[in-house]
């Protein structure tokens, strides 16, 4: 008889979509072997573990719970090995309720161990989710779910995102999480269509902002989970366009951890489940996101065709009513994800007859977006800043992209914001391989490591090694 040890590991297993034989391949050993460790009769060896781990979408911690007697003592635990699989309307709101709970409980360094999920471990559950999404047909005409309460819940979402718009709101991210965690808590109360409808966009926001706050602080896996689990409300609440743009947060996150292919993936699914007429601007923002990862696998061509199309599709879609969680989505945004491409584009050429052509549309839309930034969106500022500097870097102006650098280091000192640090320490990263023993950007550096130091003082050693 299975063990109750090795029937979780069978669980789990079947939850992310292998079969044994499938994860036999995937790990590259024979079937018989993945069937003796499900038996109990063996045990994964020490170089095949990460990539179990990797495979069944857990960490390294969670997967030695699997294999033993123990309980996985994690808090999140229960919620990270059931999140991946097939979840009902009824279970969202215990599963955003425990996640959201035992978030606020949680020290940093406890969701820091919370890993990323990647490949098809990932991309399984989004393919189940637009294929469940797909199948629902809205109501013609649904019934109005206004009330007090609710408008209340979205003057707080406002605000909430107001913050993390001026550059503090990851350290506000726990009063986020809060609310998200008792609105979470009524979604097992009963109430009208409407009403159950309007009280799961208002959870899936909360949660896309959770999400966005978590990454902002560095919390990647957390910020992940909380995509994954709007995802879901999103799919209650009749929402494509919010669930698309959760999915586009999810393909920002992937680039980020250079997974390209995953990005492609996710921003192409949520290209598929927007309707065909409306959504423009969330289907300006994904087509900016999908510039920036061809450009980075130096696809040219299809990366400067999806930047042109995202400022173009953004106009067509400038009479479009704003819902608020995408209050950024402003011409100063579509300039700055147009200039990203090319300036990665400027950066990653050999050839100094495209290296200017890119650096100069990047330089024309970086400026633009400095010009019409408006007030408010101060952590946007400052990468505003940080793009130009790499402008710069791209056309050899070595005194003026310093310049620039140590401007945007000043503007971030009131701020306290994961993303600029990373962007700090890229663009560093670029300088020093470019100037490695120039005199002239040893005090930006050390500006730089002030930042970091303060903010994420854990990637200091990024810098050192840079």
């Amino acid at each position: 008889m299975m063990t109750v040890k090795r029937r979780a590991l069978a669980d789990r297993r079947k939850a992310v979509g292998f079969t044994q034989e499938q994860l036999a391949a995937h790990l590259g050993v024979e079937r018989s072997t993945v069937v003796r460790w499900e038996a109990g009769e063996a045990e994964p060896l020490p170089w095949c573990r990460p990539r179990l781990a990797q495979a069944l979408g857990v960490s390294l911690d969670i997967l030695r719970g699997l294999l033993t007697d123990d309980v996985p003592a994690h808090p999140a635990d229960a919620v990270l090995l059931s999140l991946l699989g097939d979840v009902t309307s009824a279970d969202i709101g215990t599963l955003m309720e425990r996640f959201a709970a035992m978030d606020v409980a949680s020290r940093r360094e406890v969701l820091q161990e919370i890993t990323i999920i990647s490949g098809t471990v990932l991309l399984q559950p989004v393919r189940r989710w637009l294929a469940q999404a797909l199948a629902i047909v809205p109501l013609m005409s649904p019934e109005s779910a206004a009330s007090d309460a609710f408008d209340a819940l979205e003057r707080s979402a406002m605000i909430f995102r107001r913050w993390d718009a001026s550059g503090v709101g990851g350290l506000r991210r726990k009063a986020v999480v809060g609310q998200l965690n008792a609105v979470a808590e009524s979604l097992s109360e009963s109430y009208s269509p409407a009403v159950t409808r309007r009280l799961f966009e208002v959870t899936a926001e909360l949660a896309q902002l959770a999400g966005w706050m978590a990454y902002d602080q560095g919390l990647l896996g957390v910020a992940q989970r909380y995509y994954l689990l709007g995802l879901s409300a999103c799919q209650q609440a009749e929402s494509p366009v919010l669930g698309a743009k959760i999915l586009g947060d999810m393909t920002q996150l992937s680039t980020a951890q250079q997974h390209y292919d995953d990005s492609l993936d996710l921003v192409r699914t949520a290209m598929y489940i927007l309707p065909r007429h409306g959504g423009a601007l969330v289907r300006a923002e994904l087509l900016g996101l999908e510039s920036r990862v061809h450009a980075h696998l130096g696809n040219d061509a299809q990366a400067a065709s999806a930047a042109e199309a995202c400022v173009e599709v953004w106009q067509s879609g400038e009479s479009e009513k704003i819902p608020d969680w995408l209050h950024y989505m402003n011409k100063a945004e579509v300039d700055c994800l147009a200039a990203n491409t090319y300036i990665q584009l400027a950066l990653g050429s050999t050839s100094p007859v495209r290296v200017a052509a890119y650096a100069e549309r990047a330089e024309r839309y970086t400026l633009d977006a400095r010009v019409s930034r408006a007030d408010g969106y101060d952590r946007s500022r400052i990468l505003d800043e940080i793009r130009l500097a790499k402008v710069r870097l791209a056309q050899d102006d070595l005194a003026e992209c310093v310049t620039v650098a140590d401007t945007a280091v000043e503007l971030a000192a009131s701020t306290s914001s994961t993303v600029v640090c990373d962007w700090l320490l890229r663009f560093y990263g670029e300088l020093t391989a470019r100037y490695a023993h120039n005199t002239q950007i040893a005090p930006l550096g050390e500006h730089v490591r002030e930042y970091v130091k303060r903010v994420a003082p854990h990637k200091e050693k990024d810098l050192a090694v840079t």
